[in-house]
């Protein structure tokens, strides 16, 4: 179940993404050079496949990344579904575009004022909790 926090992290899921895509290009670097161990003694020794640890991180980077894009889409899938068009915009423009209050206020044409619209969302999100918890209670 999509929460109102959820929403409120959106943003961050996506400078999480941002963040991994970057991680994962710079893994991929051919130009570093693997850790060597020297003994003292004029002997050198690899200690262990940096190629492996490397794909094994990239593996670990991918899944990290894999799980919040899978985040991502459950939220937007949410927001499109929600039946109400003026809730529906204000989560599409406030929540997933990172517009603040009073850019979806002028972005929604001048409609309502940023605190009426604050208000609407509060009352959207009390009642659409109500109703889930409604439904969770009936099965």
């Amino acid at each position: 179940m999509i929460t109102r926090d959820d929403l409120k992290k959106y943003q961050d899921l996506l400078i999480m993404i941002d963040s991994l895509d970057v991680e994962i290009t710079e893994t991929y670097n051919t130009y570093k050079s693997p850790a060597i161990i020297s003994d003292g003694g004029g002997h050198a020794s690899d200690p262990g496949n940096p190629t492996a640890r490397a794909m094994h991180r990239i593996e670990r980077l991918k899944a990290e990344r894999a799980r919040i894009q899978n985040q991502i889409e459950e939220i937007e899938t949410f927001v499109s579904n929600i039946k109400d068009p003026r809730e529906r915009t204000i989560c599409n423009l406030h929540y997933l575009t990172g517009y603040t209050w009073s850019a979806t206020c002028w972005r929604m044409r001048k409609h309502y004022s940023a605190t009426m619209l604050i208000d609407y969302d509060r009352r959207w999100w009390q009642e659409h909790s109500r109703e889930t918890e409604t439904e969770t209670e009936n099965t």
